[in-house]
């Protein structure tokens, strides 16, 4: 008897833990990216699924209206933001390009409700509404909402 048989054994053969640890690594990062893109896929798909129902609501009651412009007139009191003169006077320019008649019954800017007797949106048509704001509004990076008495909502970024 050899005081080496225990190596002298048959050899088993294997994979070496260098590269067994490579390999669970690179199955970790493919399962996990399979899992994040369809997670993306998933969010994008819902979003689109989201923004198409809104078109089509908007395109099935014939009511598609678009911002041209939205104006702040310089008043003395206000400051100046990002170059621009801030004002109390804003003027918001709609077109609408549906087959429906649009007719604003309030609107809302930057969260502050501006009911009224606004003049009606015949398809086609260009219509220039004017608001006394309570606070000082720039012509850039205001939220603007539209909302007729029927439900219709159309919000605009400027």
């Amino acid at each position: 008897m050899s005081p080496f048989r225990h190596f002298g054994a048959a050899q088993r053969g294997g994979v070496s833990e260098l590269y067994a640890s490579v390999l669970m690594v690179g199955v970790t990062l493919t399962v996990g990216g399979l899992v994040a893109s369809s997670a993306l896929g998933q969010f994008a798909m819902a979003n689109d699924s989201a923004s198409m129902s809104a078109m089509t609501q908007g395109a099935s009651s014939g009511i598609q209206v678009a911002l041209v412009y939205f104006t702040a007139a310089p008043s003395g009191s206000c400051p100046v933001y990002e170059g621009y003169h801030e004002g109390t006077f804003a003027e918001i320019a709609i077109y609408n390009y549906g087959g429906a008649p649009f007719i604003p019954a309030e609107m809302v800017i930057n969260g502050t409700i501006y009911a009224g007797d606004y003049a009606p949106l015949a398809p086609g048509t260009l219509g220039i509404y004017a608001l006394n704001t309570t606070t000082c509004s720039h012509p850039s990076g205001q939220t603007a909402i539209v909302a007729d008495s029927a439900g219709n909502v159309v919000q605009f970024e400027t």
